[in-house]
């Protein structure tokens, strides 16, 4: 008796839909629980320039400048710390009719601290002001 082998006639391949199929399900998946918004923004009111508002002086903002050394300067007095900040910030709010609607403008160099900004910014918080503007710089490009 002859015993035949039987060769198969197509070689074996790799099936690849069901590896398609996987990778879609993870693309899809990663796709529905990414978020592509930012984090946070920060907005910020800078105080507009109109004939009328450079005309009235008692609606200027106040001014707080922040040095790069982490001094301190209020309208055009140097302060040097905290204390000096909130106790001439004060004596403003105190000489104004509404302190809550006052308008402050907060000026600080480029390289100055962190820490310093929020700390005149803190200072402005506890006395209820609540309208703070950030000046920036316009650096043409």
């Amino acid at each position: 008796m002859k015993i035949r082998r039987i060769t198969p006639s197509e070689a074996p391949d790799i099936n690849f839909i069901p590896l398609i199929d996987v990778l879609l399900v993870i693309v899809i998946f990663l796709v529905c629980t990414t978020t592509f918004m930012r984090q946070s923004q920060l907005k910020v009111e800078l105080p507009g320039t109109s004939a009328a508002q450079k005309t009235e002086t008692k609606d200027q903002p106040l001014v707080v400048k922040v040095g790069k050394d982490g001094n301190y300067a209020f309208q055009t007095q140097p302060i040097l710390d905290e204390k000096g900040l909130r106790n001439a910030v004060q004596r403003a709010l105190d000489a104004v009719e509404s302190p809550r609607d006052q308008r402050v403008l907060l000026e600080a160099d480029s390289e100055a601290t962190h820490q310093s900004v929020v700390t005149a910014m803190d200072v402005l918080a506890s006395l209820g002001i609540e309208k703070v503007s950030i000046a920036t710089a316009n650096k043409g490009r």
